[in-house]
């Protein structure tokens, strides 16, 4: 049998905080295997761009099945895709960077394994540890000069466009929200360089998720606007909508709604939890599905799983009608009553006996099967 090979490339070069991050934070989550294997790759890129499989194995001094198993893992963590050549039997393994300390620590889902993993006080031994605090002093004053922005107290929407934004007229989607409500009497607080076709984007894709009205999307994003006003911290207005209680439902049919106002919808009015608005958002973010189908999951989740919401059902569910395309309510539905039942396959062999026993034709068969025996024993004994 032919030896597997393989081959490395790298996606970009290992620093040193991403070093830090892969061995104090992704390493009590994926352990010291695949801490190690990681290293060996990122080490053998040069001086070893492909080769064979075995001897990749000892030069990491692990057995085939660690091998496995610690490669998984940081497929797991986003820090290795792996492909393969089952005709050439060849690996392609492309290494990805880390994240560094500060993105590792906000990130959704890392930061809660991590607590779960090693604790609180380790937590917060990691956050003191990757953060930066200058040494300044009681008798130091910040004399920094701050940029000046007051020539762009004048900027224009027409300006704007110029650098190639949108603008608020003409941005639609299907999901309605109506951007000059929301900036209405803004123009000092929002000003016009922050309305960016990036920013917009940004702001609606929020309020499409999670079923922010406009007049409520004003008041966080007016607290979500650093003092100077030359950036939208959208951070801070993320955790602001997370947070948000009230969700807007003024829409006559209910599948037209953002998926957190369909979710507290079919709650009986009750608070979206944070998990599960992450969950919505994951979903949209990752598979780009119209609100529409996406409520048509929530309901059809929700019934499968006697109204738990389980996440990997929904996003088996999710992925599965990503890949067949499904984008409006009515196909989402069709795809739902056109699911097998569960039932018990049986084999291609079997017939029902009471339809056996009943057929004349068998019967006949049979009595000349056995006409035909009896002749042949000569004395009427089988």
């Amino acid at each position: 049998m032919n030896t597997q090979t393989f081959s490395i490339q790298t996606q970009s070069s290992l620093k040193e905080e991403t070093l830090s991050s892969l061995i104090l934070l992704y390493g009590p989550l994926i352990g010291n295997d695949a801490v190690l294997l990681y290293q060996s790759f990122y080490v053998l890129r040069n001086q070893m761009t492909e080769g064979s499989i075995d001897i990749l194995i000892q030069l990491c001094h692990l057995t085939q099945t660690r091998f496995q198993a610690a490669r998984k893992k940081l497929e797991q963590y986003s820090l290795l895709r792996s492909f393969y050549d089952k005709d050439k039997r060849n690996w392609l393994f492309v290494l990805c960077s880390p994240k560094e300390p500060e993105e590792f620590l906000k990130h959704d889902v890392y930061s809660r394994l991590f607590l779960e993993k090693e604790g609180s006080g380790q937590l917060d031994r990691m956050k003191l540890l990757f953060s930066f605090t200058a040494r300044i002093t009681d008798s130091m004053v910040d004399v920094s000069e701050p940029l000046d922005i007051s020539l762009l107290d004048a900027w224009t929407q027409e300006k704007e466009q110029a650098l190639d934004s949108v603008p608020v007229s003409s941005f639609t989607s299907s999901y309605p929200f109506d951007f000059g409500l929301m900036f209405q009497g803004m123009d000092r607080i929002i000003p016009q360089r922050l309305r960016t076709k990036e920013n917009l984007q940004r702001i609606h894709e929020l309020a499409r998720i999670f079923g922010i009205d406009e007049k409520t999307m004003r008041r966080y994003l007016s607290l979500s606007i650093d003092p100077a006003k030359t950036r939208i911290d959208f951070e801070q207005l993320r955790e602001r909508v997370l947070q948000a209680r009230k969700t807007k439902t003024s829409s006559q049919d209910p599948y037209e709604l953002s998926p957190v106002a369909f979710l507290q919808w079919k709650q009986n009015g009750m608070p979206v939890s944070v998990p599960d608005k992450l969950l919505l958002e994951k979903v949209m973010v990752d598979y780009k599905l119209p609100n529409e189908v996406i409520n048509v999951l929530i309901d059809y989740a929700l019934r499968a799983t006697d109204q738990k919401f389980n996440r990997s059902f929904v996003e088996k569910v999710a992925s599965s009608w990503a890949r067949l395309q499904i984008d409006t309510k009515e196909k989402a539905q069709e795809q739902i009553h056109s699911r097998p039942q569960n039932k018990e396959e049986l084999p291609s062999w079997y017939q029902d006996r009471t339809q056996q026993e009943n057929d004349p034709n068998l019967e006949k068969e049979i009595e000349s099967m056995l006409k035909a025996l009896k002749e042949e024993s000569g004395d009427g004994s089988i």
